[in-house]
């Protein structure tokens, strides 16, 4: 088998773990943007406590998501390439 040929095969089978990277890409992109969007719009929102008298604000709940979701989304395209890899 020719180089040529196997980096052709190779970047063949490559495609959909590269499109579902992306798309997870701009996913969390999208999920950080919007965070840090609504601290510039709006920054009493996110100071803003969760009900009267407690400590932890919007913003704290709002950050941990978007810690999380990249977590969730890390595990996800994990299992989701391999599976594609599998086939």
């Amino acid at each position: 088998m020719s180089a040529d040929r196997i980096v052709a095969e190779v970047a063949k089978n490559d495609l959909p773990q590269a499109r579902l990277g992306w798309t997870m890409a701009l996913v969390q992109t999208l999920i950080y943007g919007t965070f840090v969007g609504t601290f510039i719009v709006s920054p009493a929102t996110m100071t803003r406590p969760l009900a009267p008298g407690m400590a932890v604000t919007v913003g704290t709940v709002g950050g941990l998501a978007a810690i999380l979701s990249t977590m969730v989304l890390t595990g996800l395209y994990v299992l989701l390439a391999n599976r594609l890899t599998a086939r």
